[in-house]
């Protein structure tokens, strides 16, 4: 399942001058939490550890949104957040844009000199922010490629509205966009440019969370070649669509190798089967359980191929995952695989 896209309203914070003398106090007294100096929220109830995170994130884009003056644009993370895209982690700092370069910069703060083409700048729920094109150019300048990625598969995602069931359709749009991205990457601050460029290039709509992104990442990163995403599959009598799908054609030591490398990831709550739930929900899961092993029976019985799964701390040990996605593959050829440097730049 898709993770949504697109912007939500920031949360409403409450600044000190709403308070008063004892604006610290009060706020506490009031059950707020404090975001950022002399700016206050109150707090998500029964959240998780990311939701949390995410809502203080935003909440302290929005204290810095009722501050911002002059000509300063929320920009790169922050702008991000702004429209709705994917993030692998809730960013501690503002960022915003503005054409004066800062004497100095705070921690909570961080202030990035350029100046913007009208083009550039629009306006999300009220708040000056840099134009989704843009953001993913910013982000794929400055953020590690991985982070990057997820950043731009989302943005593009967000602009093109793909449907998995029609991929020519979005071929096109999907070149054109990329065709402004990578002129936008040579215009502005040249620091990160190569990286920004191998970032765009690999940018892909269709991806639909932001993990599958990153086990993609993994994958090309290391020199595999880049995977299709959303191939569709008819088999007995049902339609699949894979997340990642790699088919190899090789001479390995004169003779043929075929390989059809099937790629899945699945979601944190998949088979949440142990949970106490209402019997009808309890159904309810157990058909989506079921129904996923039919689906992967029926994808194994497709000639020369396999199927891996992934879940959520196969993104985190990259290496390992990367040789599970190798294991099949002949050693000779595996032993040719190249890095792409661009793309692992920390």
């Amino acid at each position: 399942m898709a993770v949504s896209l697109g912007p939500e309203p920031l949360p409403r914070v409450t600044l000190s001058r709403d308070f008063g003398a004892n604006a610290m106090r009060d706020a506490q007294r009031g059950g707020l939490v404090r975001v950022s100096h002399g700016a206050f929220v109150e707090p998500l109830a029964e959240a998780s550890t990311w939701a949390e995170a995410d809502h203080l994130a935003r909440a302290r884009v929005a204290a810095t949104a009722h501050r911002l003056t002059g000509r300063a644009v929320l920009s790169h993370e922050s702008a991000a957040l702004v429209h709705g895209l994917w993030l692998l982690r809730a960013p501690d700092q503002v960022h915003v844009t503005q054409e004066y370069r800062p004497r100095r910069q705070s921690v909570a703060l961080t202030r990035h000199a350029g100046t913007l083409p009208p083009e550039d700048v629009t306006t999300v729920d009220g708040c000056s922010v840099t134009s989704v094109e843009r953001t993913i150019v910013d982000c794929a300048k400055t953020l590690h490629p991985r982070d990057a990625l997820v950043v731009a598969d989302s943005g593009m995602r967000l602009l093109l509205d793909p449907r998995r069931d029609e991929p020519d359709a979005v071929a096109e749009r999907a070149e054109s966009l990329r065709g402004r991205l990578l002129a936008l990457v040579d215009h502005g601050a040249r620091h990160g440019r190569v990286r920004a460029r191998a970032v765009t290039a690999h940018a892909d709509p269709l991806s639909e969370s932001p993990y599958e992104t990153v086990i993609r990442w993994i994958a090309v990163s290391r020199g595999l070649p880049p995977p299709v995403l959303q191939m569709r599959f008819d088999v007995r009598g049902h339609t699949y669509y894979t997340d990642l799908c790699w088919r190899f054609d090789l001479e390995v030591d004169g003779s043929r190798f075929l390989l059809q490398l099937l790629g899945e990831y699945d979601g944190e709550v998949k088979y949440a089967v142990e949970m106490a739930v209402p019997a009808a929900t309890a159904r309810a899961i157990s058909d989506v359980v079921v129904a996923e092993k039919r689906r992967e029976d029926d994808l194994r019985s497709l000639p020369h191929t396999r199927v891996v799964r992934f879940d959520k701390k196969d993104a985190y040990r990259e290496d390992a995952t990367f040789r599970r996605l190798c294991a099949s593959l002949p050693a000779s050829y595996v032993a040719t695989l190249r890095p792409v440097p661009a793309l692992l730049v920390r």
